[in-house]
C-alpha cells in the first residue's frame, strides 16, 4: 500500500516577490518621516548646544567677575567661549606661590578698581582682541550639527547683526536674538539683557516672514 507523501509548506517564489515587493513600498513611505525627524533632531541639539554655551558662558561670568564673550562663526558654523586674556593666561600658565601660601605679585592680576572697571564695560566698549578662546572643557569651540547653519544673530534693540554675544559678573547680558536654520524649519534662542536667561523657541512659518 503506497503512503502519500506529505507536501512541505512554504512560500512559491512568486509569493516571496510579492512580500519583497511589499516591504520595498513600506520602507519608501516612511523613510521620508523618518529622514524629516532625523533632520529635526538636529535642529533641536544645535539649539541645545547653544544653549549649553550660553549657560556655560554667564555662569563664568558670575564666577570670575569679568565679561565673558561668546563667538559666532557663521561661515564655519562654530561657536566658541572668550575669556580675558589674562585669565586664560592664569589657567594655562601655574602661578609662583609663596611661602604663605599666596600667588606672587609678578602674575599680573588687575587691581579691585581695574577688575571693577572691566566688569563694568558693556559689549560696545570690549575689545575683542583682550580675550582669547577658554580652554577649559565646557568652553571649547564647538561645530554644529550637519545641515544647521547660523542664519542670523541681531541686537534685541537695534537690530543690527552682530558675531558676539557679551555676558557680565551682574547676570546681565547683550541682548541678543539667534536664529539656526535646518532642513525642516528654525528655532530661535534670545537672551534677556537685564538677566542672562536664554529663551528657545520653534518658528512658525508666520513668524519667519
Amino acid at each position: 500500500m503506497c503512503v502519500p507523501i506529505e507536501r512541505r509548506k512554504g512560500l512559491t517564489l512568486l509569493e516571496l516577490v510579492v512580500v519583497m515587493t511589499l516591504l520595498v513600498l513600506l520602507a519608501f513611505i516612511a523613510m521620508p518621516s523618518f529622514l524629516g525627524a532625523t533632520r529635526s533632531a538636529q535642529l533641536r541639539t544645535a539649539a541645545q548646544q547653544l544653549l549649553a554655551v550660553f549657560r556655560y558662558a554667564r555662569a563664568k561670568a558670575i564666577a570670575l567677575g569679568r565679561p565673558v564673550l561668546v563667538e559666532f562663526n557663521r561661515s564655519e558654523r562654530r561657536v566658541r567661549v572668550l575669556l580675558p586674556v589674562e585669565i586664560v593666561q592664569n589657567q594655562l600658565t601655574p602661578t609662583t606661590p609663596t611661602v604663605g601660601g599666596q600667588s606672587s605679585a609678578s602674575d599680573g592680576e588687575p587691581s579691585d578698581e581695574e577688575w571693577w572697571q572691566l566688569s563694568g564695560e558693556r559689549l560696545e566698549t570690549l575689545n575683542p582682541d583682550a580675550f582669547a578662546p577658554d580652554p577649559s572643557p565646557m568652553g571649547k569651540e564647538r561645530t554644529l550639527p550637519e545641515g544647521v547653519e547660523i542664519a542670523s544673530v541681531t541686537d534685541l534693540t537695534t537690530g543690527d547683526e552682530l558675531n558676539l554675544v557679551a555676558f557680565y559678573p551682574d547676570g546681565s547680558a547683550s541682548g541678543v536674538r539667534i536664529v539656526l536654520q535646518g532642513p525642516t524649519g528654525e528655532m530661535a534662542s534670545e537672551i534677556a539683557p537685564l538677566t542672562g536667561q536664554v529663551q528657545t523657541a520653534e518658528l512658525s512659518t508666520a513668524a519667519r516672514r
